[in-house]
């Protein structure tokens, strides 16, 4: 049966591929300052004067890009058997890993295909790779230049394309410039990410004129976690990002993870989410900044509830040797200034629907080997029994509040069929090949 909405969607976090032409942005003075310390070379980056793994900037011939893989039609059952069929020719890599990720009109015609009405786009390096750059006047140089470029490529419907600002976190005074910046530009959400970078974390007093810069431009902060690799290859051991997912890393026998990919790709995301949640919760944070809205972005969403009643019972355990009073529970506190995105198959926010009715905000993670399209989402939600009202606040309404953009309706049937070339997966093989062993009997 064919899936159907009558609400519009609004994707909180997807993803987009950076592109060497942001240093377009930058004057030629500016370049030559940039260069040494943050600048695409072929398929490497150069950071901090050293050579580093870059490969997202490469169109990935032959093979199946992990954040370019994931689009319209497109399940995880189907991503794991074209990993398999690597490699790939060129023509095949170049229809399997989709142009939606670098072109704004592809990303049209794909968000119609999944259900999706309106998106804010995310960066991907620019919460990795980028967060190490050492020289603080190359990295405001290279925020402000994205900035711009994704600003524009936004433009191309923007009632429908939203641009999420990277920040130059290096330097907290440079990033509430850039706050500033954006915020007359018509951004809706600025990004950090919950880790100590360069020896400051985001709650320490050197943030603080970040978060009065939130709190002045009314801007959302997108605080989005991601894996926690000890370093980036090709830099020294010095150049670490630290993150509470690196104990995974730590810990996990390296012979026994030999596949592509951080070994924190499983709880990495998760541990980074909880750990700032709690500093923000027990520390009076958000009574200290009360004009802060906050969303938790890719983290999941299932273990919130768990949390958010272990902070409430510590409050209230050490009410009395508290330094720091905090007037409500941190419970009322995170439902009053946050949001949190979950992906379309956490079964769990579905079935504790009343407590995410008015926080949850769902995510696609497209074009990211784990991404989804709002369909899967909504058949999931319709299975569990989630109302048409909770429905449309999940996958849309609660969002474009957080955001306050005005909603656009552009799609409201899925296709009953996606057109594949000859040599792509079939359905009926896919599902034989991974069925499990006694459904094959």
């Amino acid at each position: 049966m064919t899936t159907q909405k009558s609400y519009p969607v609004f994707d909180c976090d997807a993803h987009i591929t950076e592109q060497p032409q942001i240093w377009g942005h930058l004057s030629e003075k500016e370049r030559e300052t940039v260069k040494p310390w943050y600048w695409p070379e072929g398929s490497q980056l150069i950071i901090n004067g050293e050579k580093v793994t870059g490969e997202i900037w490469n169109n990935y011939p032959g093979r199946v890009s992990l954040v370019e893989v994931a689009g319209p039609g497109v399940d995880r059952a189907t991503i794991r058997k074209l990993r398999h069929m690597a490699p790939l020719t060129p023509e095949q890599s170049e229809y399997v890993n989709h142009k939606g990720a670098r072109n704004p009109k592809a990303r049209l015609v794909d968000l119609d295909l999944q259900g999706i009405d309106q998106v804010v786009v995310i960066p991907i390096q620019m919460f990795n790779q980028f967060l190490f750059v050492e020289n603080h006047y190359a990295a405001a140089l290279v925020a402000r230049a994205y900035n711009d470029w994704v600003h524009a490529w936004c433009s191309t419907r923007p009632d429908r394309l939203f641009p999420a600002a990277a920040l130059p976190v290096q330097n907290p005074l440079f990033a509430a410039e850039e706050v500033r910046r954006v915020a007359k530009m018509g951004f809706r959400v600025a990004l950090l990410r919950p880790v100590d970078i360069q020896g400051a974390y985001p709650n320490q007093a050197s943030y603080e004129p970040l978060w009065n810069a939130f709190e002045e431009t009314g801007i959302a902060c997108g605080m989005h976690s991601l894996t926690s690799g000890v370093g980036v290859q090709g830099l020294d051991s010095s150049h670490r990002q630290w993150s509470p997912g690196i104990f995974q890393e730590r810990v996990l026998d390296g012979r026994q993870m030999q596949s592509e990919g951080s070994k924190s790709q499983t709880l990495g995301f998760i541990h980074e989410a909880m750990t700032w949640m709690c500093n923000v919760l027990l520390s009076g944070f958000l009574e200290r900044h009360p004009g802060v809205t906050m969303a938790i972005m890719e983290s999941n969403a299932g273990w919130l509830p768990m949390l958010l009643e272990e902070c409430d019972k510590a409050v209230q355990l050490y009410k009395s040797e508290r330094r720091l009073p905090i007037s409500r529970p941190p419970s009322q506190s995170f439902m009053d200034h946050c949001f949190i995105a979950f992906e379309g198959d956490e079964k769990l926010v579905y079935l504790q629907h009343a407590l995410f009715e008015n926080i949850g905000i769902w995510s696609s993670d497209v074009y990211h080997a784990d991404g989804a399209d709002a369909w899967s989402a909504i058949r999931a939600m319709d299975k569990l029994g989630v109302s048409q009202e909770v429905q449309a606040k999940l996958m849309g309404g609660n969002a474009r509040r957080m955001y306050r953009i005005e909603p656009t309706l552009c799609t409201t049937i899925e296709p009953e069929s996606y057109p594949r070339p000859d040599w792509y997966p079939k359905a009926e093989e896919i599902e034989l090949e991974y069925a499990p062993l006694a459904a094959r009997r």
